[in-house]
């Protein structure tokens, strides 16, 4: 018996009959928001390159112990990408597999996303739609949240070296257009301009705690 309802779980809305007929395993709603999604995944993949280089101006890396395996703030943006690139290539080697076509001919974000609309159809009477239409809508929800960050996002580095103090210092970093950029301080109140970040950076190391890179 075939499927009568949306195969996305979110969703799970009736089929009509034409789909049904066609074997359509998504409701017209999920896959015209597929399209959509997929055809936008080469231009926000353009947009966080540009964003890995703004950011690699004003990265923080923070390391713990001897071995530098912190964080650094543009992780997301290397991580999304690839993840599409992984992604993309994946659906479109099984469609190569099953269909016996030809491969979009390279790793190219435009290109995979191109060879995946071109078979959009065959892939949404696939017994994997759903699981399809999910990854992209995870890669869409990933790629917002890189372009579009929280307005304010906070890094804890190490106990504040200031005499008789102790609490810690935390780097805050904010995307508020009035006020963008870094802020370096201590739960009671200490604060480091940017002229002040290597020293501050040396009485950390000095504590085994954290690193301005």
């Amino acid at each position: 018996m075939k499927q009568q309802v949306c195969g996305v779980p979110s969703c799970a809305a009736l089929l009509d009959k034409g789909a049904v007929f066609r074997g359509l395993r998504l409701c017209a709603s999920c896959r015209n928001l597929l399209a959509i999604r997929l055809a936008s995944l080469p231009q926000m993949y353009q947009a966080c390159e540009q964003a890995l280089e703004v950011r690699h101006q004003h990265s923080i890396r923070v390391v713990r112990g001897r071995r530098p395996t912190g964080i650094c703030l543009d992780d997301e943006t290397v991580t999304v990408r690839s993840n599409t690139i992984g992604v993309l290539s994946a659906w479109c080697e099984m469609i190569v597999d099953e269909r016996g076509v030809p491969g979009p001919g390279g790793l190219d974000v435009r290109k995979l996303a191109s060879f995946l609309h071109a078979h959009l159809d065959w892939l949404s009477t696939h017994s994997v739609a759903a699981d399809f239409a999910e990854e992209i809508a995870g890669l869409a929800m990933a790629f917002r949240k890189v372009l579009v960050p929280a307005q304010e996002r906070t890094i804890d580095l190490a106990p504040c070296p200031q005499d008789g103090c102790g609490r810690m210092v935390r780097v805050n970093i904010s995307t508020i257009q009035r006020r963008p950029g870094l802020l370096v301080s201590c739960d009671a109140g200490h604060t480091w301009q940017p002229r002040q970040w290597l020293d501050l950076r040396r009485q950390l190391d000095i504590t085994n705690c954290d690193a301005f890179a």
